[in-house]
């Protein structure tokens, strides 16, 4: 029965990284970036630098986390998309109440604190989508071709999809007919926006660290029914663990911007000094 137990609990570690893992590992990036980003922004321009860019990437941050409070359950007690709190920084925020007795709505904390992740990699795509179709129909077919290879839950074709996407990305975006074209211009103020905001608070990783005990343990008691079952989880698992492929693929948007953010923040930060 011991063995049995240490068996169940390095697999269900395993499954919760397989799952979460590459989210948590693009959040962790974006924050690091962003907030370098933020930093050359308020020193070269103030309090204004940032609210350059915080007039669309909060909303679309807030928006996530109150999307994700309707999935699973939550009362959203208060939602202030955008505003200005030069005392704390603040820019936005959402306040929500849960049943803690709840299995389901407990686990949701996790989705909720890294919703802002999601909702700015889909503003990303649903702007290159409209601004720039061209650009995004070369992804997609990019996408299908890659699909047979991107499906294999291998974290190094991960990281090969991953680079070969960012790309692909990049050369269908920065194109020479693009920079004549006004969308191409609307889509890179947005898509800057999105990305200097896409990073988690503090609140934000605590309440998403209570959601990710509960995803564990749900994991934990379903591999120890599939257990008892005789039933292999690790098949089905690792057919949910396919979309990581697609949700890195899809990253490489956002961190493509995050890094363009950061160049022309250090850029100008650069010409500051440079001048004083």
């Amino acid at each position: 029965m011991e063995r049995f137990l240490v068996e169940a609990f390095r697999f269900s570690i395993l499954e919760l990284i397989n799952l979460v893992g590459p989210l948590i590992v693009i959040g962790l990036i974006l924050g690091l970036m962003e907030r370098k980003a933020n930093s050359n922004l308020f020193a070269t321009f103030g309090y204004k630098g940032i609210l350059a860019t915080a007039w669309i990437g909060t909303p679309v941050h807030e928006m996530g986390h109150a999307l994700m409070c309707l999935i699973f359950g939550h009362k959203i007690i208060n939602m202030r998309l955008l505003m200005i709190d030069r005392a704390d920084g603040t820019l936005g925020y959402v306040t929500h109440s849960y049943n803690r007795r709840s299995v389901y709505q407990t686990l949701g904390n996790f989705f909720i604190g890294i919703a802002p992740i999601i909702s700015g990699i889909g503003a990303l795509f649903l702007s290159l989508y409209y601004l720039l179709p061209n650009s995004f129909k070369s992804f997609e077919v990019y996408l299908h071709m890659q699909e047979n290879v991107m499906t294999k839950a291998v974290y190094l074709t991960y990281l090969k999809g991953f680079v070969s996407a960012s790309f692909v990305l990049a050369q269908n975006i920065f194109t020479l007919s693009n920079l004549f074209n006004l969308h191409f211009w609307i889509f890179l103020l947005i898509a800057i926006g999105i990305s200097s905001h896409m990073a988690l608070s503090g609140a934000d990783i605590k309440g998403g660290a209570h959601g990710l005990v509960s995803l564990y343990l749900v994991i934990f008691s379903l591999t120890m029914i599939a257990n008892f079952m005789h039933v292999n989880a690790y098949n089905y698992i690792s057919q949910v663990t396919q979309y990581n492929a697609y949700l890195l693929a899809f990253s490489a948007l956002a961190l493509i911007f995050s890094s363009f953010t950061l160049g022309l923040s250090f850029i100008v930060y650069q010409i500051k000094i440079t001048k004083s």
